[in-house]
């Protein structure tokens, strides 16, 4: 302390109303004030207001493709797979249709080149994603397939 019996009892007094304060608001925040629960109603037209502008973009949903894979074991492991194509352009939609068979056999040459434990990781569905695209794209001389997505990604 300061030695000062005045400023000393000033010191304490603001230090105890500093700690009053803390504890009424810990209090307060904790214990006597309840946030009020949402309603679904004004969240649902604020999502749709917020959501307004967006739009989903345009895909061309592929049948559902079981896929063989190597397996070190005597155990049979299979990727089953369902996929969207995101096109470039809408007029893509129909050139995409008309080889569906060839994509399929894209999916299916890729598929069985890899790992099961590759397939299973993040980075193997990306690098999935990616061969997929290339070799579509190099199919078309030209840039058609901008994403996949996977609405179904089984590694048995």
């Amino acid at each position: 302390m300061t030695g000062n019996k005045t400023i000393d009892t000033v010191i304490l007094g603001l230090a105890l109303l500093a700690t009053g304060a803390a504890v009424g608001t810990f209090v307060y925040t904790e214990k006597i004030y309840k946030k009020p629960l949402p309603k679904d109603e004004i969240e649902l037209t604020s999502l749709k207001n917020d959501t307004k502008g967006l739009s989903k973009p345009e895909s061309l949903k592929l049948d559902k493709v079981t896929i063989n894979i190597p397996s070190n074991t005597r155990r049979l492991r299979f990727l089953d797979v369902q996929i969207h194509l995101v096109y470039f352009k809408p007029d893509d939609r129909s050139a995409l249709e008309e080889i569906s068979p060839v994509i399929n056999d894209i999916i299916i040459d890729v598929g069985s080149q890899m790992e099961p434990d590759e397939l299973n990781s993040i980075a193997g569905k990306l690098i999935f994603e990616n061969r997929v695209k290339t070799k579509i794209n190099n199919y078309f001389n030209r840039p058609v397939i901008k994403e996949l997505f996977y609405t179904k990604f089984v590694v048995q």
